[in-house]
């Protein structure tokens, strides 16, 4: 199959206003079953890591009703259901009520920053919806690959689809409890999708909540349960699996275990190195994007559930107890409108970095939230492993703006607005992916050293990669000084003579 990137996605909003289509609203937490139509529910996980990857942006599918040949297609047969985006990042959970008939799912659409894309997921066959009856088709994944190509696998309804059911749509789940669902119309080309979806965990290539340590110690989280872990001392990199499809957005060292947290109130500790996974009482169901243990045995997490933030704090997680803290409301920039929000995780300064330049700083030895404004739009932002904060973020250009005192006063240390990654070795050094001799435009990057505190640059090495583009974050390695670069590939590159040569860690 090929991904297309064209304007499908408007043109079938201008069918939906012009009442061409059928749009109904993702189905209400009260919203029960008439008589007259059936439910569908799905979820839909998209395992990229690049611009292609539509992970938040996406916002629609389309159904379409089967009609013999003969018969005239009428606005009825199209239906487009919506996304419900309360308690998930890049999983997407569609739902909606449905006239009944046999349907097949078109394609998908979204939209990031000013390209819209749509997608066909014709490959998985047909499914009945019936009046007064759920429709539940399990979870489908796409995997891209080379170019444009992309390959579709499916899981079929299982435990955790139902627990989603079951707390998105409370009301319909008792009205259809214990009655039977229906879904795909068996075949071989659907088993041979089920075949293919575990393969598709060990492709990942995003890491969330990148944590490096004192000790040289790596955590990551990515898509579909996966969690990336390099041990102190060690220069094995472990990919570890939570018994789950939902997507782990924090990973953290906790009582000689590990700690899992993310999507739909996903927390897990693992006490065997993450052989096993003990589930957790979470703060509620919705999308727990840090679980920061803190020194004096606490844990601290932020919980996003659709546009609302929750700061909650835990004497002790293995009792389910906790306590709120406060809330804010997530904010958005009308300079990218795209941009998400960044979770700073500091220890007992943890918050959250709105791309609007707003920081939410959750204090836990006081229990107090206090707002910040950095007065930039954010891009991107990092907490290097002795504590320093460095945001991306500009006004009219681009600059590196860094805080020493968890986000209570910052510095703008006044870079190139061409500069793409930067990674600080001490308060005074820093290693930055940028233009040899910017100006009017950027000319050759290279790999850069400052021992200045970022005042002036020199070449130290080369790119990590020949794709201009490539390297999602940039470290120093705190155990040994090495440079690691983070690619969009999924792998880790390693170079110890500050970027004249790199090679392969992960």
């Amino acid at each position: 199959m090929r991904l297309k990137n064209y304007l499908a996605g408007l043109g079938l909003l201008a069918l939906a206003l012009s009442g061409c289509v059928t749009v109904p609203p993702p189905i209400a937490t009260t919203q029960t079953l008439s008589g007259q139509e059936g439910a569908v529910v799905f979820k839909l996980i998209t395992n990229g890591g690049s611009a292609w990857d539509p992970a938040e942006t996406l916002s629609s599918v389309v159904l379409r009703r089967e009609v013999p040949a003969d018969a005239k297609r009428s606005p009825l047969d199209t239906v487009i259901l919506s996304r419900t985006r309360e308690r998930t990042q890049s999983t997407a959970v569609f739902s909606g009520m449905v006239l009944p008939g046999r349907y097949r799912i078109a394609q998908a659409n979204g939209q990031a920053a000013d390209t819209s894309y749509t997608f066909s997921l014709d490959g998985y066959g047909s499914f009945e919806v019936k009046s007064g009856a759920v429709s539940m088709l399990g979870t489908l994944l796409v995997q891209p690959l080379e170019g444009r190509r992309f390959v579709l696998g499916h899981v079929a309804p299982d435990a955790e689809l139902r627990q989603t059911f079951d707390t998105l749509f409370p009301a319909l789940a008792q009205q259809t409890r214990d009655q039977p669902v229906n879904s795909f119309e068996a075949s071989p080309e659907l088993t041979r999708r089920g075949l293919v979806a575990p393969v598709f965990r060990q492709l990942t290539t995003v890491f969330n909540g990148v944590q490096l340590q004192a000790d040289g110690s790596v955590l990551a989280g990515s898509k579909m349960g996966r969690v990336l872990w390099r041990k102190a001392g060690e220069r094995t990199w472990h990919r570890l699996q939570v018994d789950t499809w939902r997507e782990v957005l924090s990973v953290r060292r906790y009582r000689d275990g590990l700690l899992a947290a993310g999507e739909e109130g996903l927390l897990r500790l693992s006490s065997d190195d993450g052989k096993s996974w003990q589930a957790l009482t979470p703060p509620e169901a919705g999308l727990i994007a840090l679980a920061e243990p803190l020194p004096n045995g606490k844990v601290l997490a932020l919980v996003r559930h659709n546009t609302r933030w929750k700061a909650y704090l835990s004497d002790d997680l293995l009792t389910g107890h906790w306590r709120l803290v406060g809330s804010f409301e997530q904010e958005r920039s009308f300079n990218a409108l795209w941009q998400g929000a960044t979770v700073l995780a500091n220890g007992e300064r943890s918050g959250v970095l709105m791309p609007n330049g707003e920081l939410q700083m959750v204090d836990a030895r006081s229990g107090t939230i206090e707002r910040r404004s950095l007065g930039v739009t954010v891009f991107d932002a990092q907490v290097m492993p002795d504590g320093l904060l460095v945001v991306h973020g500009g006004t009219l250009t681009r600059s590196v703006l860094v805080s020493s005192d968890s986000g209570k006063t910052w510095t703008d240390l006044n870079t190139s607005r061409f500069l793409q990654n930067i990674a600080f070795a001490s308060p005074t050094t820093a290693y930055a992916i940028t233009p040899i001799e910017p100006g009017v435009f950027a000319g050759t990057y290279a790999l850069m050293v400052s021992r200045d505190r970022a005042k002036t640059w020199q070449k130290a090495g080369e790119l990590p990669s020949a794709a201009f583009g490539s390297t999602r974050q940039l470290w120093v390695d705190p155990s040994d000084g090495a440079l690691l670069a983070f690619m969009s590939s999924g792998r880790v590159l390693r170079s110890s003579d500050e970027g004249k040569t790199w090679v392969r860690d992960l």
